[in-house]
């Protein structure tokens, strides 16, 4: 008779009834926050998405043993740190296509040697010389976007911020201007993302007119469009400073490079990574600000005071300590990617529950980021918590940490904190009435609505109040005068 697995020692909900874990697999895809929310509040720091650990929730894992969530800094430690136990593995998908494979086989789902070699041959592009390379085009296609916005226009920050980043990609990453082809191979990489969280892309095959053919044939096209920026990129040369021309020339000692293969995954993630998250921080910032408008107010200050009405230089954004304090906070409220998986590769302890080899470990940052151990009055945007607040590396993770440690977040900061500095010394922003902010997860967490915003002068925002929000923005974070 076989042992019972160890998950089945641990406390956790009940499977749903006629559908089992199943049920509850759903359920978490619904509002994965929710879900975790309710796990951690009912049953503490490692618990199971249904007793007895259920069935794999995401990743490529035949004979995975169940899943479990788990919550907090020691956790964080153990998984982030141990890269040996914790294997990082592909995220489900349609297995009949190679194309789907070869996308998802970037730095983020290697684990050993492959993954330290990758790494090495990927850091040099982003290196603080070469990212400072980058502030030039950063601010060039910054000033384009913010030249056709005007005082007293109602826009959707989201979408402005979406194509804002996707320009500073594709020519950050490939050189490239934005074409149609370029921002095709955006909207496909998003629908992508979107159709593999999905339940319907588990569907045993690729039925015509379902999520997981739909789910194939964009996978296809998207390698096809990677595939087609690498060649011309190859036919210009390879010298132009973009990072797959760093890629294309990396070569290590003992003169290993990527394939072209391995640089198709490669792309994709720094492509997704690259625009997604930073346009959902960006997002998530101006919302907090727009609630916050002293605070807006206060930075304004300090950006006329320190630039005078200039974009920043490499320099100055060192010189911006409310900037670096109002992002770090908004990071920790709204962390982009505010989950991430692992497999774990032999049987183990995490923070003292027994885990079988194969389980799934869904870690999420979010509800660290919300202890109130750590963060008093977590709930609340307080930038000033960060003078002379320095949290371990485990207690607070925007950017993952350990050897896994995003290899893009300089970029993404020098990114998040030239637009912001920009925007500021020209608008202020309200959120337009009855907007409602709600969540949504997708790998990225995002506002499922969008960011309706009115911009304005500096002069016709003294004295007023922040806009009513509707929606679940008000699980996620206390506003001023909500009920």
């Amino acid at each position: 008779m076989a042992l019972p697995s160890p998950l089945a020692t641990l406390p956790g909900p009940s499977p749903m009834p006629l559908f089992g874990w199943r049920g509850n697999m759903v359920r978490f895809f619904l509002d994965p926050i929710a879900y975790m929310d309710s796990m951690r509040a009912s049953f503490g720091n490692v618990v199971p998405l249904a007793r007895g650990g259920g069935g794999p929730l995401m990743l490529q894992a035949r004979e995975a043993e169940g899943t479990v969530f788990a919550f907090g800094p020691e956790c964080n430690q153990a998984v982030l740190s141990q890269m040996q136990l914790f294997h990082s593995v592909r995220i489900h998908g349609p297995s009949e296509s190679r194309p789907f494979e070869r996308l998802t086989a970037g730095l983020f789902n290697m684990n050993g040697e492959q993954h330290r070699q990758q790494r090495r041959l990927m850091q040099p592009a982003f290196h603080k010389k070469q990212l400072d390379g980058y502030r030039d085009l950063m601010v060039a296609l910054t000033a384009h976007t913010l030249d056709r916005w005007k005082a007293g226009e109602t826009r959707d920050l989201g979408a402005e911020f979406q194509r804002l980043t996707l320009a500073i990609a594709n020519q950050t990453l490939f050189g490239l201007e934005t074409t149609e082809t370029v921002r095709s191979l955006g909207e496909h990489i998003a629908e992508q993302v979107s159709l593999f969280l999905s339940p319907g892309a588990r569907l045993p095959a690729a039925v015509p007119f379902t999520p997981r053919r739909r789910l194939v044939a964009i996978a296809a096209r998207v390698e096809h469009q990677l595939r087609s920026l690498i060649a011309e990129k190859q036919r210009l040369g390879t010298e132009q400073g973009d990072v797959l021309s760093t890629l294309l020339a990396a070569r290590e000692e003992g003169g290993g490079r990527l394939t072209e293969d391995e640089l198709i995954g490669q792309l994709f993630v720094l492509f997704l990574a690259g625009h997604d998250t930073t346009r959902s921080a960006l997002s998530w910032a101006l919302f907090l600000l727009s609630q916050y408008p002293k605070v807006m107010e206060q930075l304004g200050d300090e950006l006329e005071g320190t630039l005078r009405g200039e974009p920043p230089s490499v320099e100055h954004l060192g010189r911006l300590p409310l900037l670096e304090r109002v992002l770090k906070e908004s990071l920790r409220l709204f962390t982009p990617a505010p989950f991430i998986l692992r497999l774990t590769a032999t049987p183990l302890e995490l923070a003292g529950s027994p885990l079988p080899a194969g389980t799934e470990v869904v870690l999420s940052f979010y509800h660290t980021h919300r202890q109130p151990e750590l963060y008093p009055e977590p709930l609340r945007f307080r930038p000033e918590r960060w003078e002379g607040f320095s949290p371990s590396p485990f207690e607070y993770v925007p950017f993952g940490g350990g050897a896994r440690m995003c290899i893009g977040a300089g970029f993404a900061m020098m990114e998040m904190k030239i637009i912001l500095a920009m925007l500021l010394q020209r608008f202020r922003v309200e959120l337009a009435p009855g907007a409602r902010i709600d969540r949504k997860v997708q790998i990225v967490l995002s506002p499922k609505h969008g960011l309706p915003m009115r911009l304005l002068s500096r002069e016709q925002t003294v004295g007023r109040s922040p806009t009513p929000v509707r929606g679940d923005v008000h699980q996620m974070v206390e506003l001023p005068g909500a009920a």
